[in-house]
């Protein structure tokens, strides 16, 4: 008999523990429960450990990486982004609500506040914010660097980005589509006559246009175009009102941000330039607006993809 007893207890005490861990299960999800430990090399090899893993508390330092982070559903993460103010609406809308804390713009990020914070994850972009990366690293916060320079690293550095914040499948799901998005657009693209086309957009005055090697350069080509500076040996150019008229763009196209916006950079203002009535775009008003947020490498990338095809091929979007 207190063999039975025994064998009994032990099976209602097994039965107790088998429920105990089923009802904790439900209660707390695996995603939910951030103790694991993560290790990533970013796109400057550098080795990241996230020793809070997922990562619960993010700080992006650039809008292509909160873009990212939004476009992978993370925005309830996310704890710090910089001071940069031509987000999407709803983007806007949700730091605005919540309250995110700036933490400063381009090179001017503040240290202070973003350890203050208490990040899991740090995400930066650009070679310029390689030094704040170092800095933040040197004491001991989980900092990382993205710094895509085409179509292929874009989608690589969100797989990447996806892979440290737990975010896999999502971060498949948003590659798949824009690449999706992209190969229809070449597959309609192909054999199309390719326009002329002259991006500008402002920085400290002047002209100022895309290269070779450039991001915007690489998707003027996919959106079946011919950048009028293609040849040229920088990513980044400062041209001059000469070379524009010399080279006569079939489409002016104008980048629109906050410094093109404080230079009064407009249709009008080109159309009002000094020797630029002989320009083909300007003759035949082919002179267009898109916002600069799209020709940054980051997932709004495939916007400014069909923005420009739907500027150069507006037949195959009938």
């Amino acid at each position: 008999m207190k063999t039975k007893t025994i064998i009994l207890i032990a099976v209602l005490a097994v039965i107790i523990i088998v429920a105990a861990v089923i009802v904790w299960q439900q209660l707390y999800k695996p995603e939910e429960i951030s103790n694991a430990t993560m290790s990533i090399i970013d796109d400057y090899g550098r080795n990241v450990t996230i020793t809070n893993y997922p990562p619960q508390r993010i700080v992006c330092l650039a809008p292509s990486c909160t873009e990212i982070i939004f476009s992978l559903n993370l925005e309830d993460k996310l704890v710090g982004v910089d001071n940069y103010d031509y987000y999407p609406p709803e983007i806007t809308e949700t730091i605005n609500s919540r309250n995110i804390t700036r933490v400063g713009q381009y090179t001017l990020i503040s240290i202070e506040t973003i350890v203050d914070l208490e990040p899991d994850l740090i995400i930066g972009a650009m070679r310029a914010q390689d030094e704040i990366i170092e800095n933040l690293a040197a004491v001991n916060q989980p900092a990382m660097i993205i710094y895509p320079q085409s179509f292929d690293d874009v989608l690589a550095d969100i797989s990447l980005i996806g892979n440290a914040t737990g975010q896999i499948e999502e971060a498949e799901a948003v590659v798949a589509d824009i690449q999706g998005r992209a190969d229809e657009i070449a597959d309609k693209t192909q054999g199309a006559p390719k326009p002329k086309v002259y991006i500008e957009y402002s920085f400290n005055g002047g002209y100022q246009s895309f290269g070779s090697g450039s991001f915007a350069d690489e998707i003027i080509n996919k959106a079946g175009g011919q950048n009028i500076f293609t040849d040229s040996i920088s990513a980044y150019i400062a041209t001059s009102s000469e070379e524009v008229i010399m080279s006569n763009p079939e489409i002016i196209i104008i980048a629109k941000g906050a410094m093109s916006e404080a230079a009064g950079l407009t249709p009008e203002t080109i159309i009002g330039r000094p020797g630029w009535s002989e320009i083909s775009a300007v003759q035949n008003n082919q002179i267009y607006e898109i916002e600069e947020r799209l020709l940054l490498p980051g997932p709004a990338m495939i916007e400014g993809l069909e923005a420009i095809t739907e500027i150069l091929h507006p037949e195959i979007f009938e």
